[in-house]
């Protein structure tokens, strides 16, 4: 656009020219000749467009009056890189200084001049704007960087503290388990041991079952409490990944699409993932792995799959046991186990919901 408002200038400049030479038929073609040129180094490519430039510039040092709408063409001469074609106009206008007194050759020479500056002044701002345009573009792409780097940041930082947490109620879980359930359980032991000592007093044995009710009660709770502590501390997600984390495999993704699995679909999971991870390290040759697990209307899948040549498949002794061992665990909740081999060993399970 604001070349075409330069070439607008320097046609109203040109005309000033053409006032001071005889007005005929041939010299208004000149001027619509030296518009269409200027209007043709808009949409052609270079080579073309010096060509047409280039053939103006003959005319003219045949036909020296053409040399009055010389600024035109000039204008887009001057955008070139090559110096010699930036003044390649200088030339037929050198030639017509013998044509024309002073006064014409001069006034196109300081209308080239004002062709120049302009084409100069317009070629460096589009410089600029595009060099803009790129830092911009730069700059933005480096703010897109780092937000994805805070993110995965956010995202690791989360994950620690929700490892860390898990471990503590694992950690609580079997403290509870260790050492409060050994305690009631002995204390139930010695209730009973004293029932059979004191089995002629009626009174006594009578209160010694009660206390026996009251131990399994706090037993029956504790046990509860442990069980819920370790389903909580459980994330099926955490313990899939460090499967991944610690097989060994150079490349390892986790694509996790459910809301919430139930604790025994979970750890049918976690099992099958690691079995399948630790088989692939050992019988493989497999560079990536990857595990999908995702939810269905009507039932849970994972889907297990490396990109090696071989696998348990090649080794019968750890495919008898480590995929009959994955079979079992799903058949127990109802569900399904395929294994194949299609572009590296895959290992598909179904369980319904």
């Amino acid at each position: 656009m604001e070349r075409l408002i330069d070439k607008a200038i320097i046609a109203s400049c040109c005309l000033t020219a053409y006032l001071s030479i005889p007005i005929d038929a041939f010299t208004l073609g000149g001027f619509l000749v030296a518009l269409a040129v200027a209007a043709l180094g808009e949409v052609l490519l270079r080579p073309w467009r010096l060509a047409v430039a280039a053939g103006y510039l003959v005319a003219t040092v045949a036909w020296p009056v053409l040399v009055a709408f010389l600024p035109l063409v000039a204008y887009d001469l001057v955008r070139d890189e090559l110096w010699p074609v930036r003044f390649a106009w200088a030339v037929p206008l050198a030639a017509a200084m013998r044509a024309w007194d002073s006064l014409p050759w001069i006034t196109v020479l300081l209308f080239c001049t004002v062709s120049t500056v302009l084409a100069r002044r317009t070629t460096s701002l589009a410089a600029e704007r595009e060099h803009y345009r790129r830092l911009r573009d730069d700059t933005h792409e480096a703010s897109l960087s780092l937000e994805a780097r805070n993110r995965d940041l956010q995202e690791a930082r989360d994950l620690s503290a929700q490892v860390a947490t898990l471990a503590e109620r694992g950690r609580i879980a079997r403290e509870i388990h260790d050492n409060v359930g050994h305690l009631l359980t002995r204390g139930i032991m010695q209730v009973e041991a004293l029932k059979v000592v004191h089995a002629s007093e009626p009174s006594l044995v009578s209160e010694y079952d009660a206390v026996s009710q009251t131990l399994d009660e706090a037993m029956k709770t504790v046990r509860a409490s442990v069980h819920d502590l370790r389903d909580n501390a459980a994330d099926p997600r955490v313990l899939m990944q460090s499967a991944l984390d610690g097989c060994g495999i150079e490349q390892t993704e986790l694509v996790y699409e459910v809301d919430e699995l139930p604790a025994n679909v979970a750890r049918c999971f976690v099992a099958i993932v690691r079995e399948a991870a630790t088989n692939t390290m050992r019988h493989s040759d497999a560079t990536r792995i990857e595990v999908q697990v995702r939810e269905y209307p009507g039932l849970f899948q994972l889907v297990v799959q490396d990109n090696g040549s071989g696998g348990i498949a090649s080794s019968p002794a750890g495919a008898g046991m480590g995929l009959q061992t994955m079979d079992d665990r799903v058949r127990a909740l109802g569900g399904t186990l395929r294994t194949e081999y299609r572009d590296g060993f895959r290992v598909f399970a179904s369980i319904p919901r």
